[in-house]
């Protein structure tokens, strides 16, 4: 039984007068600070406090938490919601003492063990920022607390500070709330016996399924000043000898029958049983955790009272549900969970009454009502067979059902678990007075994700002699049939295939040329959500380098950074002499990659291939080839240039004619793109020094190297020649440019020449088959002037100190002019809300940056209003500035293009005018108006409105012609009371710029005098009984008659236009006499202007 004290607003403003806000509530018990996501980027922070009732009153107005580490975020109020008497419920009976209440008021309870809880809860609040990594921490002060408590020194003296924090997630978003605090489903358990075991789980709950960690906390003293840096501001409560924070309960020092204090760190359960009575404050701190990083923390401090208890009255006992006798079992996601939970107390109460057994439940899955499958964060949810609490006696029995599904194993933010562990706690207490026995039982249901397969190892990548790479694994068992695919990736490309048969053991990657990293996922679990990815490794790639001395050079990547638990551990290097046949030149140790090979063979084609063995297959590397030859070879070829020809615009190497007379021809290299040098291609003879070939220009710059071959023969078939070492490496000269239309001028600017030393450069255009020197400069940038509508080729020609010279790829380019627009055109002006909009549709892909807006002036001149950007096709302006109640008003725009420059007139557009006049009398409104000008459409309808007493009908009261332009309107009977208002509207033909627009007129409102009649005589009882003014078009609430005598004596006053003086004096009902009277009338018209009129009547009878 839960008791609740509602406080009316009357005693809690009485209250309010009484304590003030800075009043602190004596007697402390313990609270906690949480919060919650109310909505994408607002908390609410919620504060409990429990107090001792034998102590002093609480604040029931708010308090206010003190906020730390933010910027500009220092307090947050926090508004009172409601207080609770928490103090143990029973069955007061013949001989029992009186049930624990809290009374009303200071120091109203009625014994040890009398609690009330108190809420306070915060408006929804927005909090910017990330929080940084000491994070943002909320605190709570109050003092004092309770003397009473046994294991703190001195506890009256110290205060309690009550702390949150909240740290950065890997879900963090600016301004946004990502995370809530841990939850306390379970409300604490402050009284229980001397001698009996203290078992209690507060249930406190992630509502992000994020992972908590349970700890005995330091509780500390207030801090009314300074700031937030524990332990020196503020400082830990003392204990006294033999307690100590993490030990907070008697131990065995105290009496050897005591038990401390424990506490389980993956649930919070405490447990301990004390044989010594007394207060003893504990702390739980509960931290949380996002894949491993501590995201939150918040706190329960709390005051055990242990009382001294009848021997006769024992805690009810709960029959554990799972076989085994366990409270906790493993289900795979998809199990329905049932099972019935009994609960039994067969002891009396002091009348010898059985006592009732009462079951409680919480947790974060059970659905609204607890009977409900639905209304809990993850559906479907846990539910009860009947809604606690459930009492019966002696017996007390519920039934629980929770389907789990695939759900239940992710988290808010899409994170999948191999498990997660689901606790509901049962409370079971029974009724004996004045401390009921109570039993904590804590059921955990750990929701397992079935059938997790985790991938499997790469063994091995293998390379054939056609550069296709083979992945090879060995195939996983699938004992649940949970597998749904492998994948396999590759860090550079993504997912390469996937394979749904199980059995797969392989895949293999056509034609592959460089070294890649790959990895193998393999999708299994709950319907498939559970995805597990191998270590990455990489296939051999390797390089071959023949710098022509003799040595063949080889590098390789390792297939990992670290060496594989089975592999060996060294390489084998193979090189392939004679053709066809592999031969095992020497091994070297797992983490080196590299190998100089020297060659002793004249002149041959060598293959090489390094092979890694393993214990399932063999790493194996591509096979790699190049001519070697031994030392005795031609010159070194000494490269003159490589560029461009201009007259072919073909890349053209030059070198020089080798002085060995044996040379034979030359081979030309070049590199790929992935930086390798390779052989390019071969020409014949000694005299054969200039080789030409296409290009493709964007690829440049471009590399080159020549090597001279010789007459020393091989005995491989067919004959091949002793070859030099390459020349060194000559790169061409890449330009480019830019194009400044509005300056006609051009930026050339080209790499450095590399391979010989440049003087100077020479900068060539060619124009209409005309070519021209622009400039000579020693700089790799220069601008040049060009002209508008021609086309350029540009050409560096690199001068060497040593003569040659190599002109650069070219780089080409048109010098474009500011264009005119497709249309430019005044599309639309209107009236709206006494300004006037102007749309101007232009064509703006031409480059057009502002739109300048002109209006006519009264000499009839047009002049410049404003100017609005052109960043799309549609430019808005509004004039605020046109006095549209006295004229229409006509428009026209001008364009500046990309250049600054001023482009042609728009036509023209002028708005329409609506004018008119109102007969007072008749009611009858005349109205004129001008044509709208400048649709591209013309005119097709003008539709008028009107508006009675400040309402427009949507629907036109009249359509007209476009050579229309009056209308006589008649609003008799309408219920006009001082204005009607008009606007008129002009709607376009469909024009060519295939669409149409709608033109808005001023607006025009009439307005209608008052109207006042008053007799000047009247004769009651006669044909005129009454004397009363017929009025129109006032306010009614200021009308105001008054009737004077001659001796200027009130005789009638009236604030009713509808009551007139029938001739009875007023103050005492008689009859006035024949006479003169002095009327005075008063009122406001519609417009609220003042209204007297004064004169005489004549009461005849």
């Amino acid at each position: 039984m839960l008791r609740y004290i509602h406080m009316q607003r009357v005693f809690a403003f009485i209250v309010f007068l009484s304590f003030s806000l800075s009043f602190r509530a004596s007697h402390v018990m313990g609270g906690e600070i949480t919060w919650s996501c109310s909505g994408t980027n607002t908390y609410e922070f919620q504060l409990v406090f429990y107090r001792d009732c034998n102590g002093a009153e609480v604040n029931i107005i708010s308090e206010d938490l003190r906020v730390w580490n933010h910027p500009s975020l220092n307090s947050i109020v926090l508004n009172f919601i409601s207080r609770e008497d928490i103090s143990p419920s029973c069955t007061v009976v013949a001989g029992s003492p009186p049930m624990l209440e809290c009374g009303t008021g200071s120091a109203a309870g009625n014994g040890v063990g009398a609690i009330e809880r108190i809420t306070y809860r915060s408006d929804p609040i927005s909090i910017a920022g990330i929080p940084p990594s000491e994070g943002w921490i909320f605190t709570y002060e109050n003092f004092s607390r309770s003397n009473a408590i046994s294991n703190l020194s001195d506890p009256s003296t110290f205060g309690i500070t009550l702390a949150a924090k909240m740290y950065a997630n890997p879900n963090s978003i600016n301004n946004t709330c990502t995370d809530s605090s841990p939850k306390f489903l379970q409300s604490p358990h402050f009284v229980t016996c001397a001698g009996s075991e203290y078992r209690y789980n507060m249930n406190a709950i992630d509502p992000d399924l994020d992972s908590l960690h349970f700890k005995f906390g330091i509780p500390f003293d207030y801090f009314p000043v300074g700031v937030y840096d524990p332990p020196l501001n503020p400082m830990p409560v003392p204990f006294e000898a033999g307690y100590s924070y993490d030990s907070p309960t008697p131990d065995t020092a105290i009496d050897a029958n005591n038990i401390p204090a424990s506490i389980d760190p993956s649930t919070g359960e405490i447990v301990f049983t004390s044989f010594n009575i007394g207060n003893f404050n504990i702390k739980v701190s509960v931290q949380s955790f996002r894949n491993g990083i501590l995201i939150g923390e918040v706190e329960r401090e709390m005051q055990i009272v242990v009382l001294p208890c009848s021997s006769e009255n024992n805690a009810p006992l709960i029959t554990p549900p799972f076989a085994g006798g366990l409270f906790e079992t493993t289900v795979n996601a998809g199990d329905l969970v049932d099972f019935d939970l009994l609960a039994t107390d067969l002891d009396l109460l002091q009348n010898g009454a059985a006592q009732n057994v009462i079951i409680s439940a919480s947790g974060p899955m059970f659905g609204a009502g607890y009977t409900s499958p639905l209304g809990c964060d993850i559906e479907p949810c846990a539910t009860l067979n009947s809604l606690p609490p459930i009492e019966a006696p002696e017996t007390a029995t519920t039934s629980f059902s929770w389907q789990t599904t695939c759900d239940h194993l992710v988290n808010q933010f899409g994170g999948i678990s191999e498990m997660i562990p689901y606790d509901f706690v049962f409370k079971v207490q029974d009724n004996f007075c004045q401390v009921p026995k109570i039993t904590y039982a804590t059921v955990r249901i750990n929701v397992l994700n079935p059938g997790v397969l985790q991938a499997p190892k790469i063994d091995c990548i293998q390379t054939d002699a056609v550069g296709d790479l083979t992945i090879k694994w060995s195939s996983i068992n699938d004992p649940v049939g949970s597998f749904i695919e492998y994948g396999v990736y590759s860090v550079q490309d993504g997912l390469l295939a996937n394979f749904v048969d199980v059995n797969a053991n392989s895949f293999t990657i056509m034609g592959s040329t460089d070294a890649q990293d790959f990895f193998l996922s393999v999708r299994s679990g709950c319907n498939g959500n559970t995805i597990k990815y191998s270590d990455t490794v990489s296939n051999i790639h390797l390089d071959l380098n023949n710098p022509g001395n003799g040595m063949a050079l080889l590098a390789w990547n390792a297939p990992s950074n670290s060496p594989l638990s089975y592999t060996g551990d060294y390489y084998h290097l193979y090189r392939e002499y004679p053709s066809g046949i592999y031969t095992l030149i020497d091994s070297v140790a797992v983490g080196i990659n590299s190998f100089q090979d020297t060659i002793d063979i004249c002149s041959a084609f060598l293959n090489y291939q390094i092979v890694l063995p393993g214990e399932i297959c063999d790493f194996t590397s591509n096979i790699i080839g190049d001519t070697f030859e031994d030392l005795m070879t031609p010159d070194i070829p000494i490269i003159y240039s490589v560029g461009i020809d201009t007259a072919t615009n073909l890349m053209q190497i030059e070198w020089n004619e080798n002085l060995q007379s044996d040379t034979y021809g030359y081979v030309i290299y070049t590199f790929d793109s992935n930086g390798i040098l390779y052989e390019l291609d071969t020409v014949w003879g000694i005299a054969s020094t200039v080789y030409s070939y296409a290009v493709n220009f964007e690829e440049g710059p471009f590399s080159y190297s020549i090597a001279a071959f010789d007459s020393c023969e091989t005995s491989s078939v067919p004959i091949t020649y002793q070859t030099s070492a390459k020349a060194n490496i000559h790169t061409s000269t890449v330009s480019s440019s830019e194009v400044f239309m509005c300056a006609q001028e051009a930026v050339i600017e080209w790499t450095n020449y590399d391979g010989s030393v440049t003087d100077f450069y020479e900068i060539w255009s060619l124009s209409n088959g005309q070519w021209n020197l622009e400039e000579i400069t020693e700089e790799t940038t220069a601008t040049i002037a060009v002209n508008g509508n021609q086309s350029y080729t540009i050409y560096i020609n690199s001068i060497f100190v040593d003569g040659n010279n190599a002109f650069s790829s070219p780089t080409s380019f048109n010098v474009p002019v500011a264009g005119d627009p497709g249309y430019n055109y005044l599309k639309l002006v209107s009236v709206v809300d006494g300004n006037i909009e102007l749309y101007q549709y232009i064509d703006e892909s031409v480059g057009i940056t502002e739109i300048i807006f002109q209006r006519r002036n009264y000499n009839g001149a047009f002049e410049e209003i404003g100017r609005s950007d052109a960043t799309s096709d549609v430019v808005f302006f509004i004039d605020e500035d046109a006095e549209t109640e006295f004229q229409a008003w006509e428009y026209r725009t001008k364009y500046i293009d990309s250049c600054g420059f001023e482009g042609e007139f728009s036509n023209a557009a002028k708005t329409i005018f609506l004018e008119g006049a109102a007969n007072d009398y008749d009611y009858i409104n005349t109205l004129n108006w001008s044509d709208y000008q400048g649709f591209d459409g013309g005119i097709k309808e003008y539709k008028l409105y009107r508006s009675i007493n400040g309402n427009y009908d949507p629907t036109p009261i009249a359509i007209f012609l476009p050579n229309e332009d009056h209308f006589i309107d008649d609003i008799n009977g309408l219920g006009v009371q001082s204005k009607v208002c008009y606007r008129i509207e002009g709607e376009e033909i469909f024009n060519t710029y295939n669409f149409s627009e709608i033109s808005s007129s001023n607006e025009l409102c009439l307005t209608y005098s008052s109207k006042i009649f008053i007799p000047n005589a009247f004769t009651p009882g006669g044909i005129n009984p009454i004397f009363l003014p017929i009025v129109s078009h006032i306010r009614p609430e200021t009308y105001h008659l008054t009737i004077i005598n001659r001796w200027g004596q009130l005789v009638f006053e009236s604030y009713d236009q509808n009551v007139g003086w029938d001739g009875t004096i007023q103050s005492n009902g008689n009859r006035a006499k024949n006479d003169v009277y002095v009327y005075i009338f008063e009122a406001e018209d519609d417009e609220g202007n003042f209204i007297q009129k004064k004169g005489f009547v004549s009461l005849i009878e």
